[in-house]
């Protein structure tokens, strides 16, 4: 009687650490990292890109502003173009894709800018143009 009881225990004990071994040496899946693009690819053609930015300071007595925005390894600023009325400015900010020298990784970078106004911000309404989407159109071609 006690014979079987021990063959049962032994072939329990012998499948458990057959299915641990198999499970130790199934490879991993493998998972590469990357970081996700900060900026939409140009389409093909595309010559600009109008991308979001903020503002950082806009002196009272100085006809200027100062802007951040996010660009990476592959955009380049081309422009800020401000376009002044009595009681708005309106500001784009334009880059140009630069094809990678060296590979397709690109990581997001804070850039900051100056723009030169015709008179100081003061009580006019700042007011942010069109950013291109992706899958959309390019606003400027």
């Amino acid at each position: 009687m006690r014979r079987p009881a021990v063959l049962l225990s032994i072939a329990l004990l012998a499948a458990l650490m057959l299915a641990r071994r198999r499970r130790r040496a199934a490879p991993a899946p493998l998972v590469v990292a990357r970081p996700a693009p900060a900026l939409p690819p140009p389409a093909p053609g595309m010559r600009f890109l109008s991308v979001p930015w903020e503002l950082v300071a806009a002196p009272a007595d100085e006809p200027s502003l100062t802007i951040r925005y996010a660009g990476d390894e592959h955009m380049e600023l081309d422009r800020v173009d401000a376009r002044e009325t009595p009681t708005q400015v309106f500001l784009t900010v334009l880059t140009r894709w630069q094809a990678p020298g060296g590979g397709w990784f690109a990581f997001e970078r804070r850039h900051e800018a100056a723009v030169a106004l015709a008179q100081p911000l003061g009580g006019r309404a700042l007011v942010h143009a069109p950013v291109d989407e992706p899958g959309r159109a390019p606003l400027y071609p």
